[in-house]
């Protein structure tokens, strides 16, 4: 299977690691039909002559699909799941798959070869059960073996985990919904290695498997190189931005650009913030943990010679920003000390005001990027004298008054007053970049790392992580840059992909095509995005234009639905634009 991809990351390890996994990997598939089918029909008195051939058949037909697995492997770099099912038996299959005359001839003589191989095997084996009757030696022989190549697959993978082995850790990609063992907590705990120091081991670039970027970047160097705000509030449902509810940020939408249909990479933290800062989905999550690249923005800032520092509220190393977005960055605050979301959202925001004279001044110093992530919507949790802007309001987030039938004001109150607060903070922000008259050359980006839902389409889904409706990916987006466009709203679909080009091209004048790093265009290009895909690499969608909702589950199962989550079965989805949009995804992938 690993010949299916590119093998360039790859060492002596990382093939041990992988031909011990996939042969146990094969053991635990191959065991399904002895346990389901054979087994029962034996106990059942089904003689031999019936059920070796009925266990025969099956475990050909696994073969033939480990090898279609592999061809689907490499045109797609995943494996089988309900979209590769949907093309191939759907009445336009074949628009996509033109077979030749030659081709069904490999087909055929690659379906008598596996027949070939399951006979032989089969007759060997009954020779060797002959041969060797009741020999419980030879039987412990072969546990044995197999246990100890598990413990060798397993312990490598927990080496290679906590040491960043790429070659170890993209292997498991190659192996069809395999999920090896990882001890890294246990073994920080215990004192045998150091999570924190995990983020600075240096890996080869060229052990990556990623192409990215496509082309190196190029810049005209005429930018003015502003100063750059991205001030990000997790879990930001865009019904909040009112002026009742946020006077501050409603204000400063009014006086700036505002993106009114603006959705996040994700509805989770992770996919959300990587996507702002890679113009990626975080389906590449995994091949930037496991390799030495960087986001193309932050390469571009520190070549630029940005002062870069981040204020995060809750921790960057849990899920590891730290070593996945600003590797190899040194002296990034990533977290903030606090007893409560309010306490240390309120200290980043005095850390940062703190630290911005320093920034800011003298005038011929290098320019600077911040990055504010406020966490209080995510907690939903204040004080109660903070409580009371908005009525009724719970006085905590009860999670277990949640139902479908649940009255949704008060406990939306409370997540109110919480936006209400971080409003009041972010005030702070802006009014002393406006004081220190630094709006005339700043950037400021405002936006949510995903969204948070309240029940609305009334399917009983709260919070976020659940769906891809717009109330788990729609946030709101406002941006204010020198020369920009104050007051302007925007209603063309824009995506957390766009921002990357955006900063990109204000920053640092890029002038690469956006498709050579990154999954979107610029924020003020209306051509349209009519897939946007959001998720992970196990569990994504693709979001179409009209809104409706194409899910690949963790299962392999694809379901889609309209943009009030109710299934659609019969909606119609043609083999070329599920075939376009996966080589688009998979297009920062190295080929053979």
């Amino acid at each position: 299977m690993l010949g299916a991809g590119d093998t360039s990351f790859m060492d002596l390890l990382g093939w041990v690691y992988y031909l011990s996994s996939s042969l146990m990997h094969a053991v635990l598939i191959g065991a399904v039909p002895f346990l389901v089918v054979y087994l029962p029909l034996a106990l059942a008195g089904v003689r031999n002559r019936i059920s070796i051939p009925i266990l025969g058949t099956l475990y050909g037909l696994l073969i033939l699909l480990a090898v279609v697995n592999r061809f689907v492997f490499q045109i797609y770099h995943f494996h089988i799941n309900g979209f590769v099912l949907d093309m191939l038996f759907s009445p336009g299959a074949g628009d996509i798959f033109v077979f030749s005359f030659w081709l069904y001839v490999k087909a055929v003589l690659i379906l008598l070869c596996v027949a070939a191989a399951v006979v032989l095997t089969a007759w060997l084996a009954r020779r060797w059960a002959q041969r060797i009757g009741r020999s419980q030696r030879f039987y412990t022989l072969i546990l044995s073996a197999l246990l100890l190549t598990a413990l060798l697959s397993q312990g490598i993978h927990i080496f290679g985990a906590a040491t960043l082995r790429t070659s170890i850790l993209e292997a498991d990609a190659y192996l069809p919904y395999y999920f090896p063992i990882s001890m890294n907590s246990a073994l920080d705990k215990w004192g045998i290695i150091d999570k924190k120091q995990i983020a600075t081991i240096n890996i080869s670039e060229s052990r990556s498997p990623l192409n990215y970027p496509l082309h190196p970047l190029q810049t005209d160097g005429q930018a003015e190189r502003p100063n750059i705000v991205v001030i990000a509030i997790d879990s930001w449902n865009f019904r909040t931005l009112t002026p009742e509810c946020m006077p501050n940020l409603w204000q400063f939408k009014e006086d700036n650009e505002f993106y009114a249909n603006h959705l996040s990479s994700s509805n989770g933290t992770r996919g959300g913030i990587f996507g702002l800062f890679t113009g990626l989905s975080s389906y590449y999550w995994k091949s930037f943990e496991y390799s030495s690249l960087r986001p193309v923005l932050f390469d571009q800032l520190i070549e630029n010679r940005y002062a870069i520092q981040l204020y995060p509220s809750a921790t960057l190393q849990s899920p590891p920003f730290d070593r996945v977005l600003f590797k190899g960055m040194e002296g990034l605050n990533l977290g903030t000390e606090g007893s409560s979301a309010y306490e240390r959202d309120c200290r980043l925001t005095r850390d940062f005001l703190h630290d911005l004279p320093a920034m800011a001044t003298p005038a011929d110093t290098a320019p600077f990027f911040a990055f504010l992530f406020y966490d209080l919507a995510h907690a939903i949790a204040l004080p109660a004298e903070k409580n009371t802007r908005f009525t009724p309001a719970w006085d905590f987030a009860d999670y277990s008054r949640l139902s479908n039938n649940t009255e949704p004001t008060p406990y939306f109150n409370l997540y109110r007053n919480c936006l209400y607060q971080i409003d009041s903070l972010v005030g702070m922000v802006l009014h002393e970049l406006q004081e220190r008259e630094l709006l005339g050359n700043t950037i400021v980006l405002i936006t949510g790392d995903h969204g948070q839902e309240f029940n609305e389409n009334h399917k009983n889904y709260w919070g976020h992580a659940g769906n891809y409706t717009k109330y788990q990916i729609q946030v709101p987006l406002i941006l204010h840059y020198p020369h920009g466009d104050p007051g302007t709203v925007h209603t063309h679909r824009t995506t957390h992909y766009d921002i990357v080009p955006t900063l990109l091209w204000l920053a640092c004048d890029v002038t690469n095509p956006t498709a050579d790093y990154s999954m979107g265009t610029f924020l003020g290009d209306t051509t349209a995005r009519p897939w946007h895909i959001v998720g992970n690499d196990l569990n994504y969608a693709f979001i179409s234009e009209d809104g409706h909702i194409i899910e690949k589950q963790g299962n392999g199962n694809v379901k889609i639905y309209d943009s009030a989550l109710n299934l659609q079965p019969s909606y119609p989805l043609t083999p070329r634009q599920i075939n376009d949009n996966l080589l688009l995804l998979n297009r920062f992938y190295k080929n053979d």
